[in-house]
C-alpha cells in the first residue's frame, strides 16, 4: 500500500496555479525594456513607471484615439516613434508635447488611420502577412504618407487593394477594474481594442483598481474582457488610471490636466516631470503629491 506521503509527493494532486501579481516597479523595468508598446490609454501608472525606469528609444502603438498616457510618454522623452491616428485632450486641444515633438521632427511619426491601427493589430494578433483593405484609401492622402500602405493583388479578382502589415509588440499595456491573480480582467469601458493589443504582443501586463478573487471573476465569466491565459503579469494600482475618467471609479482630474498643460505652456514640464513622475518614489507618493482630497472628490456621480 502507499504510504500516506505518496499523495503529496506524486503527480495524483492538480498543479497549482501561480499568481502573476508583481509589484509596479517591476513591471516598470519590463517596460523600459521593450522596444514595441501597445499602449491604451488609461493604463498611467504603468506609463509613469515605466517612465521613471528609464524607458528610451520606444516604439508606441496606441488606441485608435490617445491623449496624456501617448503624450507623458513623449514630454518625458521616451518615444523615438509613434503610430498615430489621434492624440488630444478634446476641449483642452492637441496634445502639447506631442505637437511639440512632431514640428521639431525629435520624434518618428507614422501616419495612420483607425483602420491602420485595427487591423494592423489585428494581423499581429491572428497571425496574418497582412489584412488587405479595398478602396478606402484611394481618396486620401495617407498612401503617400505612409508607406508601409503597400498595394497587392487579390489573387481571386486581380484587382489592386491595399495591404496593412501586423504590428506587433513586445509588451502591451492595459488597465482594468477588476482583476484575478491569476490575469483574468474586467475593462468596464473598454472599446474592443483590448483583446486584439493583448494577443498581438508578446508579454501583457494588467494593472488595475482592484485584485479579487478567482470566485469573484467567476461570478460574470460574460464580462472577462482578457482571460488570464493571454496575461503574463496583473499589478495593483489602485487610481492607476489617474488623472483620467475611469468608469464606475472616478472622474477626470481636470485640475491636474491644466496643471499639465499650463506646465507645457510655461516651459515647466521638467518640473511637473520631477515632481509627478522622477519624484515619486511609488504611486501612493503620486497620489499625495496630487492631493488626497482632490483625488478623493473624483469618486463621485460615477
Amino acid at each position: 500500500m502507499a504510504s500516506s506521503d505518496s499523495a503529496t509527493q506524486g503527480g495524483d494532486l492538480p498543479p497549482q496555479r501561480k499568481s502573476k501579481e508583481i509589484s509596479l516597479r517591476q513591471a516598470g523595468e519590463r517596460i523600459a525594456a521593450a522596444k514595441t508598446v501597445h499602449a491604451m490609454n488609461s493604463a498611467m501608472a504603468l506609463v509613469r513607471a515605466g517612465i521613471r525606469a528609464g524607458a528610451k528609444n520606444l516604439t508606441v502603438i496606441p488606441q485608435v484615439t490617445s491623449n496624456l498616457s501617448v503624450d507623458l510618454l513623449i514630454a518625458a522623452g521616451c518615444v523615438e516613434k509613434l503610430y498615430i491616428s489621434y492624440i488630444g485632450f478634446e476641449t483642452y486641444g492637441f496634445a502639447p508635447a506631442f505637437r511639440r515633438a512632431a514640428e521639431e521632427k525629435s520624434i518618428s511619426v507614422v501616419e495612420s488611420d483607425e483602420a491602420f491601427i485595427v487591423l494592423g493589430t489585428r494581423a499581429a494578433a491572428s497571425g496574418m502577412p497582412y489584412v488587405p483593405i479595398r478602396r478606402i484609401y484611394e481618396a486620401t492622402d495617407l498612401p503617400r504618407l505612409n508607406p508601409l500602405l503597400k498595394k497587392v493583388l487579390d489573387p481571386f479578382t486581380g484587382e489592386e487593394t491595399y495591404a496593412i502589415p501586423p504590428l506587433p509588440g513586445d509588451v502591451c499595456l492595459i488597465h482594468a477594474q477588476e482583476c484575478d491573480e491569476f490575469g483574468n480582467a474586467q475593462i468596464w469601458s473598454g472599446n474592443q481594442q483590448e483583446i486584439d493589443k493583448a494577443m498581438a504582443s508578446k508579454f501583457v501586463i494588467v494593472s488595475t483598481e482592484r485584485i479579487v478573487s478567482v470566485d469573484r471573476t467567476r461570478e460574470n465569466v460574460d464580462k472577462v474582457t482578457i482571460p488570464g491565459y493571454l496575461v503574463h503579469a496583473v499589478v495593483h494600482a489602485p487610481f492607476g488610471a489617474h488623472p483620467l475618467v475611469w468608469a464606475r471609479h472616478y472622474e477626470s482630474d481636470t485640475a491636474h490636466l491644466k496643471a499639465y498643460f499650463d506646465a507645457h505652456a510655461q516651459g515647466k514640464v521638467a518640473d511637473y516631470l520631477e515632481k509627478f513622475v522622477y519624484g515619486c518614489k511609488d504611486e501612493a507618493d503620486y497620489i499625495e503629491r496630487v492631493g488626497v482630497r482632490q483625488v478623493m472628490s473624483l469618486m463621485r456621480n460615477v
